[in-house]
């Protein structure tokens, strides 16, 4: 007599399954006892159809061997077979539910002491400096926890980490079904990746409003107006919360402007929004380049890579007929072609 399984987990059955399942029940109620092989004769299914069914009811212990004759089974009142299966499993939930509660209740308790001590300080002061990834991301989740009408994010540069963009996805749609807009500004390169493609698909369908831009100012994150995190400068993983208004009013500005100058995150690669991402890129170039900064400050501010900013610069080269770098300054200065190509935008 062939083993059957023993753990209380559900296979996947269909509907022809389980009328098969039922059939077979039937069959071996109607008797006193009834052999294996009596019910794949008497199944009307293949083999092994009928040796899956009669393998579950055993795992369901509806069907179980015949006391001194294991080799015929005898039928068990599903109200029986309930009681030895699912009793000890629902016995354990209630006891994971109130330790669950209990443990609620514990930190409910906490949570005062909590604020009358380490967030004392944070509150008092407009300015307070958070050194390290692990206070940054503690201060970013409790602060995401309590927001109630809005957050802004800016995020420059490329791309973030796939453990990174997880923890802020989880975060993410947390706030957003609590009904709280949030607003994020991404930077040109980030569109073409996907797990970030991916991470704003899923917030946009939440909500989330997210546009793409070629400069962002700063890394940036306001929670209700009221209380804002900045990277610390000479520490990326650090951050510098802030709590004074004036200086979230001015960031809020600088935020807004670039929010106007955005585009809407590209969800798919189209032709125009291609072509226009890339003509926005260029005249980025030519605006850093009139203001004299070298190539590698300008592909940094503009998040992309050395190389690919040599590419668009070779391009804006061609298109205003400079020789080279200092002929494109000359040009674009001094002749007024960025104030033509501003106009024709």
């Amino acid at each position: 007599m062939s083993t059957c399984p023993t753990n209380l987990e559900a296979d996947k059955t269909t509907n022809a399954d389980s009328h098969l399942m039922v059939a077979l029940y039937a069959l071996a109620a109607a008797r006193e006892s009834v052999s294996r092989n009596e019910l794949l004769q008497l199944a009307d299914a293949s083999p092994d159809e009928a040796g899956q069914a009669i393998d579950r009811l055993l795992q369901l212990k509806v069907l179980t061997g015949k006391p001194g004759d294991p080799v015929r089974f005898v039928p068990v009142a599903p109200a029986t077979a309930f009681t030895q299966l699912l009793l000890p499993a629902i016995r354990e939930l209630r006891e994971r539910q109130t330790t669950i509660n209990e443990v609620s209740a514990q930190l409910v308790d906490l949570l005062p002491v909590y604020e009358k001590s380490v967030m004392k300080d944070v509150r008092e002061h407009s300015l307070h400096r958070l050194d390290n990834v692990d206070a940054v991301r503690l201060t970013v989740s409790e602060l995401s926890a309590r927001a109630t009408r809005e957050i802004l994010v800016s995020q420059p540069g490329g791309p973030r980490p796939d453990p990174v963009l997880k923890e802020a996805t989880d975060r993410a749609v947390g706030v957003l079904e609590r009904g709280v807009r949030t607003r994020t500004l991404y930077q040109y390169t980030a569109q073409f990746h996907q797990p970030t493609v991916d991470h704003v698909s899923l917030l946009v369908e939440h909500g989330a409003e997210v546009r793409v831009v070629t400069q962002v100012f700063m890394q940036l994150i306001v929670f209700d107006r009221e209380v804002a995190l900045v990277e610390l400068v000479g520490n990326p993983k650090g951050a510098l919360l802030i709590r004074d208004l004036s200086v979230i009013h001015f960031l809020i500005g600088a935020f807004e402007r670039a929010w106007d100058k955005a585009l809407p995150f590209p969800l798919t690669y189209e032709r125009e929004q291609m072509l226009f991402s890339s003509e926005e890129m260029k005249t980025a170039i030519v605006e850093l380049l009139v203001e004299g900064y070298d190539d590698k400050v300008v592909a940094k501010r503009l998040g992309i890579s050395l190389r690919t900013f040599q590419r668009h610069l070779a391009a804006v080269l061609l298109r205003i007929g400079a020789h080279n770098r200092l002929h494109a300054g000359y040009l674009l200065r001094d002749l007024g072609i960025l104030h033509e190509k501003r106009a024709q935008q």
